[in-house]
């Protein structure tokens, strides 16, 4: 039996609650409690993100607070939002190893909860570069569960269902309102003497609400079998390693071995030997002796990942499009010290990109069943690469027009990878595929910002010249799109 056809029987195996018409939901979670969950979810893991609603109150706060150069407000924020870039972790725990007899349920409440108890701890470490560092990344971690199980959910339905640009439209649509939200009270908040302790307190609201609201609402059905010793003992899976992927992890080694011999890029080389260590964590459970059956049922999920060249293609894609050179904290910098804007107007652009991006997912929902994948991936990044040409002209008077056009392009380009992502995940290891894409989105844009950084401060480029170079190497991203497999790309929205 193959590998797939083996986990899909394991997957299969429990009863399932049918759902009142159409497509079974193996959770037993209804279309209306997908829609509900995956909105809310969405909405809460990206409002309360530390680069969203606490992003200018947490800049500033290092910058003019703690005085702490671009290059290392870049750092701390690499570091405090690193568990988005090994989200993998958090897919295995939540596919692979219920937790009270579910994949989803607790895992949420354990992370929102978390979330929230840690956001209101920050609240007294605005004068502690360390603590503040420390408390950030335990609580960023803990979103990260949350944001896990909000992709497993989405994943699901939109396979389930056979909607996935609609269903990551959804997700779009609710992340660009709390793109909105998130900037305009974090700008406004970030000028007023009681605007951190503001600001944690709302953040961790959000999240223990989204904890109640899970509560109510993610009434699930256990998937697994609790492996007692009645039980007949599975197959484990054969897997051999592929000679690419050797010679792959070894090149990414050599890699993080050169890089942490340069201080000014120590930090990439570290983390790219957390991530080599993520993925040896994998393996590791791949080969596990065992004769546990929930360990064993994980280690089939886990090879259907690994043997997944749809899936492996689609992360190249994601790594080539957010590793470009970034402008994140380096436009902090221009619109502070360069145009003078004030914080509040800073947010009121940012909440303007949030804007047109609601107005871009709902256009892509509308056309993702009207042409296919590949024309919708191709013109969307090109697109955005014009666009970002636009940071060339910006200042007090053309912000408004760049902020909205880039919300718009950036919006569209996002749910075209994002709808590869969906359509890229084996079924049965929602979580953890679909986060495996996005830790290294995640990465891919936390480097890209250190990377940007560094070319300003240690190489002394100008921001326009960074401007350049990132519509350039988007460009040069589109080289690749020939590659990602026909079938995938060849489709519509809601063509089997």
């Amino acid at each position: 039996m193959e590998p797939t056809q083996k986990l899909e029987t394991i997957v299969t195996e429990s009863p399932v609650i049918p759902a009142p018409e159409g497509p079974v939901s193996p959770t037993g979670i209804t279309l209306k409690q997908y829609l509900i969950l995956v909105a809310s979810g969405a909405f809460v893991t990206t409002f309360a993100q530390q680069r969203v609603l606490g992003n200018l109150p947490t800049t500033l706060l290092l910058k003019d607070h703690l005085h702490l150069p671009k290059d290392q407000i870049a750092f701390f924020f690499f570091w405090a939002t690193f568990a988005w870039s090994i989200k993998p972790i958090a897919g295995i725990f939540t596919d692979a190893f219920p937790i009270f007899g579910t994949r989803r349920r607790h895992y949420m409440l354990l992370g929102t909860g978390m979330a929230g108890l840690l956001w209101f701890v920050m609240m007294f470490c605005d004068n502690s570069f360390i603590a503040l560092l420390i408390v950030s990344a335990f609580m960023n971690g803990a979103t990260v569960f949350a944001s896990t199980v909000m992709g497993g959910l989405m994943v699901e339905a939109g396979q389930v269902y056979n909607a996935p640009g609609r269903i990551s439209s959804l997700r779009q649509f609710v992340q660009s309102v709390a793109g909105i939200g998130g900037p305009l009270v974090g700008g406004f908040l970030a000028g007023k003497a009681f605007g951190w302790q503001a600001t944690t307190g709302i953040a961790g609201g959000a999240a223990i609400s989204l904890s109640i609201l899970t509560w109510m609402y993610l009434r699930e059905k256990p998937i697994y079998r609790n492996g007692s010793q009645t039980e007949d003992v599975l197959d484990r899976p054969v897997y051999r390693i592929p000679i690419f992927m050797i010679i792959g992890l070894a090149t990414v080694f050599v890699l993080a071995t050169y890089l942490f011999s340069i201080k000014e890029v120590r930090s990439v080389g570290i983390s790219l030997y957390a991530l080599l260590a993520t993925f040896g964590l994998i393996l590791g459970i791949v080969f596990a002796p065992t004769r546990n059956n929930v360990i064993i049922k994980a280690q089939w999920q886990l090879v259907s990942i690994l043997q997944s060249r749809t899936l492996w293609m689609a992360v190249t894609m994601l790594f080539l499009v957010y590793t470009v050179p970034g402008m994140n904290t380096a436009l902090v910098f221009q619109q502070t010290d360069v145009i003078h804007l004030s914080p509040t107007i800073i947010g009121r652009y940012t909440s303007l990109e949030g804007v047109l991006g609601v107005i871009g997912a709902g256009l892509y929902a509308l056309f993702c069943r009207k042409l296919n994948l590949r024309i919708l991936l191709i013109g969307g990044i090109g697109i955005n690469a014009i666009v970002t040409l636009g940071f060339l002209l910006y200042n007090a008077g053309t912000a408004p027009f760049i902020h909205s056009a880039s919300g718009f392009v950036t919006v569209i380009s996002e749910l075209a990878l994002m709808d590869l992502a969906v359509r890229s995940t084996p079924r049965g290891c929602e979580a953890l595929g679909f986060a495996l894409m996005m830790s290294v989105r995640n990465f891919g844009i936390a480097v890209s910002d250190i990377i940007g950084t560094k070319m300003m401060e240690q190489f002394h480029f100008s921001f326009n010249k960074l401007v350049v170079i990132n519509a350039s190497t988007t460009l040069l991203v589109l080289l690749f799109v020939p590659f990602l497999p026909r079938l995938v790309m060849s489709r519509k929205e809601g063509e089997v």
